[in-house]
């Protein structure tokens, strides 16, 4: 019966250290994976800020470009205007000659 008795013990003693381990085990593999979603999501910050810088870079020309060909459009349509006004003018003073003078 002693026997018996020391096998129990000795069994619940073995089942004791299994749970102990296979806590510590279950510790080991949570701080692990929470130092691994640390590391992912630093990560994943760093790509994300860089693309945004890269997004914003681009997004900037792109948008530079455009002001830039809406200037010189409307750089050369002003040009284009004051070319026909001065070709006007002097005919506008032709007329006013004429009529201030009757010549």
């Amino acid at each position: 019966m002693n026997e018996v008795i020391g096998t129990i013990l000795e069994a619940e003693a073995k089942a004791e250290e299994i749970v102990r381990a296979g806590e510590e085990e279950s510790r080991r593999i949570l701080s692990a994976g929470n130092a691994d979603a640390e590391r992912i999501l630093a990560t994943a910050e760093r790509v994300l800020l860089s693309e945004r810088e890269r997004t914003q870079a681009e997004a900037e020309a792109k948008a530079k470009a455009a002001y830039d060909t809406i200037v010189a459009a409307g750089g050369a349509q002003a040009e284009a205007l004051l070319k026909g006004s001065e070709e006007k003018i002097a005919a506008a003073a032709d007329a006013v000659v004429q009529k201030v003078f009757g010549a």
